[in-house]
């Protein structure tokens, strides 16, 4: 699959910069320990407080996997400081916890976020126990492997083994499912692994706090996402649109642009195809130039914001978006192409209908003492005045 500039973006935000920025934290947490050192007693108590709360914010939020994993990680912490059970049970268990840990983990970043007080969470737990029952009888199964090879089989072997058979299973998910909450599970694993063979390098109140942090800001940044991104085309939404305009100065431009004979279109060829036209067109906007920013306002509308822009700096760049639009042409399947073999389906591509779009685009300057409503309705009067001169134009 081709990777766009925005899916580029996309993964360099989602994955190699909060890996980056964990990076930078730890390694300045490591190198300036005597300025927080006093701070230990209070460092020692967070995580006790924190994991809880954000297991709570992450249900909030539907955010099931991130919460199993708060759960999972306070409870190791209640072990360490004895709280549940003495923590010289942790030396003794010290293998069947650590893989337990880690499957747990791979399992998180290839499950879906579902309900816990649901049949999956249920499943989800059974799954869990599961783990637990394997991996706490690892030296078991394993002395009964033994006695059937030739070459018995050392602890310390399997442990590496399944640790690195769950680091792929997780390298591998997170490439696929790239998303914060994955690269948060990603995360918390290398400092799971950290802790069990550097224990050493970063004192465990301080890893397990950098986890917490992570599982708040994942919540935080896909909270700001659902609630400011368009889930279709990917656009920031009509509420993102409205925030900006309380940062806008006096002079700047808005353009209203509506697809063409969009509801015939829809009717004639289905709501996916719709939904494709949809995205085809937020994609091409999203390219517009000039220092436009593109809001999907709702429906087949959207809307392009110009700051510090009169009309006449305006309308190259509408022009030009315009053009590519109406010159892409779309490509609609057969709908019986799923149920032929695939000789038959390449002798009859010729056959899959192409189409085009165009788009009307109204664009207005806000004038002073004039409120943002006023204006967009400016730019709605200007797109309803390029429908009725024909459509597929810009007017001011």
């Amino acid at each position: 699959m081709e990777l766009t500039l925005a899916d580029i973006v996309l993964r360099v935000r989602s994955v190699l910069l909060p890996m980056l920025l964990t990076g930078i934290a730890f390694f300045l947490v490591l190198n300036v320990q005597e300025y927080w050192q006093h701070w230990r007693p209070v460092t020692r108590e967070l995580p006790l407080w924190l994991f809880p709360i954000a297991a709570l914010v992450s249900l909030q939020f539907n955010r099931s996997r991130l919460a199993y994993l708060a759960i999972l990680l306070v409870t190791f912490y209640c072990m360490n400081r004895s709280i549940i059970i003495d923590s010289k049970y942790l030396l003794t268990y010290k293998v069947p916890i650590f893989l337990f840990g880690s499957l747990s983990m791979s399992l998180l970043l290839l499950m879906k976020d579902r309900g816990i007080a649901s049949i999956h969470g249920f499943l989800a737990f059974f799954t869990f126990m599961a783990c637990a029952g394997l991996t706490f009888n690892i030296e078991t199964l394993l002395n009964h492997s033994n006695k059937l090879l030739t070459t018995p089989l050392a602890i310390d072997d399997v442990t590496l083994t399944f640790w690195a058979a769950t680091a792929i299973i997780i390298s591998i998910g997170m490439l696929v499912k790239n998303t914060l909450t994955t690269t948060t599970i990603s995360l918390a694993f290398i400092l799971w692994s950290l802790l069990y063979f550097q224990p050493h390098t970063i004192p465990i109140d301080i890893a397990l706090l950098g986890i917490a942090v992570l599982i708040f800001l994942s919540v935080l940044f896909d909270s700001y996402h659902l609630a400011y991104r368009d889930e279709l085309t990917g656009l920031p939404s009509r509420r993102a649109l409205y925030n900006l305009v309380l940062s806008l100065s006096n002079k700047y431009c808005v353009a209203m642009i509506d697809i063409d004979h969009f509801k015939k279109f829809n009717d004639t060829y289905g709501h996916d195809v719709g939904d494709q036209v949809l995205k085809l067109v937020a994609s091409r906007l999203s390219k517009v130039t000039g220092g436009g920013k593109v809001f999907r306002y709702g429906g087949e509308e959207f809307t392009i914001i110009f700051p510090r822009k009169s009309v006449e700096q305006t309308l190259e760049h509408l022009e030009a978006v315009r053009e590519e639009i109406q010159n892409y042409e779309m490509v609609i399947r057969n709908e019986n192409r799923k149920n032929t073999d695939k000789s038959a389906r390449n002798k009859g591509n010729s056959k899959n209908k192409t189409v085009s779009v165009t788009i009307s685009i109204g664009v207005a300057q806000h004038e002073r003492k004039q409120d943002f409503d006023k204006t967009l309705k400016a730019a709605d009067v200007a797109l309803y005045k390029a429908k009725k001169q024909g459509r597929n134009q810009v007017c001011s």
